[in-house]
């Protein structure tokens, strides 16, 4: 490992430091802190010291293991990003949509999107992926809107799409690529919960290998990696400006990346893609199948699958108990049996798990349901509800965000134009977007929020 073995040397070799950080390998850190985090982590947070490259130029290490990545991945170029999958998605959108440019975005697209269409002043035209009515969740995008949304949007220069979703449901991205491919499009998918595919052959196949031109993946939400860590490819015959990805890159990224991140980054691929690591993976996936089926043996419970429309990665588990909230299922999971699970909603709940979930973790959590379902009184569904409101743009989210505004109490705002996103997070989805009309479908999303900043004209 490149990045990893030259910060060893460095701490081998002892250097008399004068430069950033500031705690010169430890020195002048709170005691309580460091009894917490440990005393080495701030030997290996280094400054780019002779040996340890640039990421912003890189040439020595740091390229070393961005082409070895690029190698374990099969892409034409892979990219470490130390602040996450969002400055992968914020880059890619200053780099393919110029100012007042079209992009067609799935309505389902992470708050980073919507940030990436400020900064960038790209025009959006949305695309409602289907609804999971069982779940109250969102599921694919069918490939056959997304043609008709070209058809009719004929200056569009990209489509962006999220797959997986928050909760693994899959979007048949070959399908879409081929559409874009015949319109001369770009095609970028937020894959940041897909970061293990690329390393067994039992989950979903990376779009990076279906036709996409780009994709970000979130090594830290699955793999091995530190909060933060990141990954970008673009692959072989990626319509991507390699230059001009490269400057907004460097545009988005800290001048300052972590170390620490970046050699997990590192070590997170090297794992996932040793022997070692493909075969955990590989056996996480079997435990979870029987953790599934003895859980169904037991209880009543029902798991997000695949069906005819979409794939599901089998790494999230989606489920809910019969007439059962899955706030409530949460809450006691949480109070009774020190349990924290990803996500809930009224159907059910989202446990994520990860190249380190073991089969003891998935066990007790096993036992845990089956306990809390027997405490928990049944309720009577809630309908099926569907955030994805027909939206009316009247300004850009880029336009909107430097409008004039005020704050009014949210029973006066209907027909109105929101000044603000508002995100149901997580997953980061978004209900309305700045500089579309504030319509009265919009309230029953509101919850117990009382104001809303909405644009003067």
């Amino acid at each position: 490992m490149y990045i990893s073995q030259a910060i060893n040397k460095i701490i081998q070799h002892e250097p008399i430091l004068f430069t950033t950080p500031g705690h010169s390998g430890g020195k002048g850190v709170l005691p309580e802190y460091k009894e917490i985090v440990g005393k080495k982590i701030f030997k290996a947070d280094l400054s780019e010291l002779e040996g340890l490259d640039n990421l912003q130029n890189p040439s020595g290490i740091i390229k070393n293991a961005l082409v070895r990545a690029s190698e374990i991945y099969g892409t034409k170029n892979t990219f470490y990003l130390v602040n996450g999958s969002t400055s992968g998605i914020i880059a890619l959108m200053l780099a393919t949509v110029s100012r007042g440019g079209e992009v067609l975005i799935s309505r389902n697209a992470h708050k980073s999107v919507i940030n990436a269409l400020v900064l960038s002043g790209a025009q959006p035209v949305w695309v409602n992926p289907e609804w999971e009515t069982n779940w109250n969740i969102p599921s694919c995008v069918n490939p056959e809107k997304i043609r008709q949304k070209l058809d009719k949007n004929p200056d569009i220069k990209a489509v962006w799409v999220t797959s997986p979703t928050y909760e693994g449901v899959v979007t048949d991205i070959e399908s879409i690529s081929k559409i874009c491919k015949e319109k001369d499009v770009l095609l970028i998918v937020d894959e940041a919960h897909g970061a293990l595919w690329n390393f067994s052959e039992k989950l979903p196949v990376s779009s990076i290998h279906l036709g996409a031109d780009a994709c970000v993946q979130s090594l830290h939400k699955t793999g091995s990696c530190l909060t933060q860590g990141a990954v970008l490819h673009l692959s072989h015959n990626s319509g991507v400006n390699l230059e001009k990805l490269t400057q907004c890159l460097n545009i988005v990224n800290t001048t300052s990346p972590s170390y620490l991140i970046l050699s997990s980054i590192e070590a997170s691929i090297e794992y996932l893609n040793s022997t070692e690591g493909r075969q955990n993976l590989d056996g996480l996936i079997n435990n979870i199948e029987e953790i599934k089926f003895f859980t169904n043996m037991n209880i009543g419970i029902s798991f997000l699958e695949s069906n005819e429309n979409c794939q599901h990665d089998p790494t999230k588990l989606f489920m809910g108990l019969n007439n059962i909230s899955g706030y409530d299922l949460s809450d006691v999971l949480f109070k009774k049996f020190n349990i924290e699970v990803e996500l809930d909603n009224s159907k059910g709940i989202l446990v994520l798990t990860g190249i380190g979930t073991t089969r003891k973790k998935l066990e007790k959590f096993a036992f845990s349901l089956i306990k809390a379902e027997k405490m928990l009184q049944k309720s009577q569904n809630e309908p099926a509800l569907t955030p994805f409101i027909e939206a009316e743009v009247v300004y850009s989210p880029a336009d909107a965000f430097y409008k004039k505004s005020k704050k009014i109490e949210v029973s006066r705002a209907v027909g109105l134009v929101a000044k603000e996103t508002i995100v149901n997070y997580p997953p980061g989805i978004s209900l309305i977007i700045a500089g579309e009309i504030i319509k009265s479908e919009h309230l029953e999303f509101f919850g117990d929020r009382k104001e809303i900043d909405v644009i003067l004209d």
